[in-house]
């Protein structure tokens, strides 16, 4: 049982140790990580696309 306590309190110092971002910080980058995903998901149909009509012409 000791060894749980021991384990707890050392999460409980590293926690005390992170730097923990703002309410902005975080509303910033998940806009930035949301935007960027759906970016990145209108070049993969694109490029899919792009390579299916490439291969229904070719057969």
């Amino acid at each position: 049982m000791e060894k749980l306590t021991n384990f707890f309190d050392s999460v409980i110092k590293e926690f005390k140790k992170v730097s923990w971002p703002t309410q902005k910080e975080l509303i910033d980058n998940t806009i930035i990580t949301v935007v960027f995903s759906i970016i990145l998901s209108a070049f993969i149909f694109g490029v899919d696309q792009l390579y299916s009509k490439v291969l229904e012409a070719i057969y």
